[in-house]
């Protein structure tokens, strides 16, 4: 009888265990999906009147700003140093020479 419960015990278990990877591995497969979905959007919104395509959502166009901070800084950093390839190049090697 004692065998039979650490058996069932051990069942109950391992479900619980896989129940588990199970849902992580679903949340995973979700947060990808809505990476996929963004990063649709992002290039919709970067590249989109290029070819074509109307503007994205203001919904998506606000979830997706504080992405371009960085981008934005780099921009930024390029006008005021102007055309100067070499001054770009350097300040990405790490610092001011």
């Amino acid at each position: 009888m004692l065998r039979f419960l650490r058996r069932l015990l051990g069942e109950a278990k391992a479900f619980i265990t896989g129940m588990q990877e199970a849902l992580i591995e679903q949340g995973v497969e979700v947060l990808e999906l809505e990476l996929l979905e963004l990063e649709h959007a992002f290039l919709s919104l970067v590249l989109g009147s290029l070819v074509g395509l109307p503007l994205a959502p203001m919904g998506v166009a606000a979830e997706l700003a504080p992405l371009l901070e960085g981008e934005t800084r780099i921009l930024f950093e390029r006008t005021w140093r102007g055309a100067d390839a070499i001054a770009d190049l350097f300040s990405r090697m790490g610092g001011e020479w």
